[in-house]
């Protein structure tokens, strides 16, 4: 393996200052302006590195990017959003700062850090005459944080065009991630019979009480020992105090680690018996997310990207998440992938979210040797 690359103390300095200017710019998933903005941002960046680059442009949320540079076989692909939790005015209560060794702000680790150490990353092969003689994309999306529904075919499509894929979400502390849960939102609605509570109970069907069994069911779904969690997060149903409930409705969150538990569970959802056989049951939703699990091709990337950061003096282990990523998309489709490439810190998605100043080159020195070397 050739000499490793270091930054610069000015390329350093140079990721920082984009962080905090993209910071700055509040991008929630829902606000489709900023998000737009923050596109044209780094495509201007991806621009100047000689990368085409094309928008997919939509109407509900920001806009898509994919950035390309040509070379020999299938290309690498880097992966990382723009969007974040944090609804617009985050700043005037949790303000970029820089304190005690860690920079704190909305989105700043989940991930306009992995964008920046990305650019960063591309910028020192530039500068450097190392520029990685494979192909390379990065797709950059405005959708993640509410599961990708305008990305996914986008994300589905590069993925399966590419050799591997990284994912600069951050990490778990400093450990990359090679398994995550996979995800899905059902929804049970209920239909029973209205009547007066007081003076007809007799001709009323309750909603609500079958609604009650059938969360004891659905709970029940869970397996501990495997990684199945079922939580009915959200219920509502009825019409007044003296009204037998006609309709009751359940929100359910799913998370599996396998994808023969998340067909169990799939099926047992939609195979619901009503205990009183008067009601209607309607199930909707599914898994929205497959799980990322460790096995084969996700296992071979990692060791090697292990063996890329004993390179630089970096001890890489691995962990697992019930949270999802883009991560899960690609690995399911077998294509070899790393996820949390991005950066080290704590509280993403929560009050005080910040990342470690010093562990961010080390991410941009590692996708900038992952990039040369694989």
């Amino acid at each position: 393996m050739p000499e490793p690359l270091r930054l610069t103390s000015q390329q350093s300095a140079a990721m920082f200052k984009l962080l905090r200017e993209m910071t700055l710019i509040e991008s929630p998933t829902s606000d489709k302006a900023p998000n737009d903005h923050l596109i044209e941002l780094v495509r201007g960046r991806f621009e100047s590195l000689g990368a085409t680059v094309e928008i997919d442009a939509q109407a509900e949320f920001g806009d898509h990017l994919v950035a390309r540079w040509p070379g020999e076989g299938k290309p690498g692909l880097v992966i990382g959003h723009m969007d974040t939790v944090w609804p617009m005015g985050t700043l005037i209560d949790m303000p970029y700062r820089e304190e005690d060794g860690n920079i704190y702000g909305p989105g700043v680790l989940d991930m306009k850090a992995g964008i920046s150490a990305t650019i960063t990353a591309l910028e020192m092969l530039r500068d450097t005459g190392n520029w990685p003689t494979r192909a390379l994309t990065v797709l950059v999306n405005s959708d993640e944080e509410v599961g990708s529904p305008s990305s996914r075919p986008l994300v589905e499509t590069e993925a399966t065009k590419s050799a591997y894929t990284i994912v600069m979400e951050p990490g778990m502390g400093i450990a990359l991630k090679t398994a995550r849960k996979g995800l899905g939102e059902f929804r049970l609605h209920i239909e029973g019979r209205a009547s007066h509570a007081g003076a007809f109970p007799e001709d009323g069907i309750s909603a609500i009480e079958e609604m009650a069994h059938q969360i004891l069911h659905i709970q029940a779904l869970k397996n501990w020992d495997l990684g199945t969690t079922i939580n009915v997060g959200l219920i509502n149903g009825g019409s007044a105090r003296n009204t037998i409930p006609a309709e009751a409705n359940a929100v359910i969150d799913v998370r599996v680690t396998s994808a023969d538990e998340g067909q169990r569970v799939t099926k047992a959802l939609y195979n619901l018996d009503p205990v009183n056989p008067e009601i209607s049951l309607e199930m909707t939703g599914a898994l929205h997310r497959p799980p990322m699990e460790r096995e084969g091709p996700v296992a071979e990337l990692f060791r090697r990207v292990q063996s890329i950061g004993a390179e630089l003096g970096l001890e890489l282990s691995e962990s697992s998440t019930g949270g999802g990523s883009d991560a899960n998309l690609t690995a399911a489709l077998g294509i070899p992938t790393v996820d949390g490439m991005g950066a080290v810190g704590e509280h993403p998605h929560a009050d005080g979210e910040y990342l470690v100043v010093s562990e961010l080159p080390k991410r941009a020195e590692l996708l900038a040797h992952c990039l040369r070397n694989l």
